[in-house]
């Protein structure tokens, strides 16, 4: 009887991501045989294998990244990962990649609200907030933004003057999950 697992409240079923790339462990991370106290880790590779062939996608990345015994029992599932770039919007992507084919599920969205950065707490951070466009964490500081503007835009049209502030505005207070560039790009 194969093993199944149940899903997560709110989740609908197992969502494929059409564009990835392998999930990569850095060989500096030893992997080598940990006390680690847990059933779970017990358990054959076979065994957790198979759990993580049940998984969702990105509830295997996260499994894999729970510890250093189950990052090297990943290494057996051939696990992949959401390719950014394919998730970004058009206008955020690189020249590189303009020509990536688009993904237009909400894999790599999941992955970085799980990712969330924290604060010296372990609470979610408000320093920092998610861009849907770019598919990134940016900071939400107004100061950060308006120099990196002033910067970033030496022509600046009229409709960008008068966007800029409240652009910096919603995304600092988290109305939008639209940084300030990616709105201001979005507009024009």
């Amino acid at each position: 009887m194969p093993i199944q697992l149940r899903s997560r409240p709110g989740a609908s079923g197992p969502r494929v991501c059409c564009s990835t790339t392998a999930f990569r462990v850095p060989s500096t991370i030893s992997t080598g045989s940990s006390s680690d106290s847990a059933l779970l880790f017990k358990l054959p590779p076979e065994v957790l294998t198979m759990i993580f062939d049940q998984a969702p996608q990105v509830d295997k990345i996260m499994l894999a990244m729970t510890c250093k015994s189950l990052l090297a029992t990943s290494r057996l599932c051939g696990l992949s990962v959401p390719l950014r770039e394919s998730h970004m919007a058009t206008w955020t992507r690189p020249d590189s990649s303009r020509f990536v084919a688009s993904c237009s599920c909400l894999s790599m969205g999941d992955l970085l609200r799980r990712f969330r950065p924290r604060d010296a707490r372990g609470r979610p951070s408000r320093a920092w907030s998610w861009c849907l466009d770019c598919c990134r964490y940016l900071p939400t500081r107004r100061g950060w933004w308006e120099r990196r503007m002033r910067r970033d835009h030496t022509a600046i049209s009229q409709d960008y003057m008068l966007n800029r502030e409240p652009s910096i505005d919603w995304f600092s207070r988290g109305l939008k999950q639209q940084c300030p560039i990616c709105y201001l790009e979005d507009v024009q």
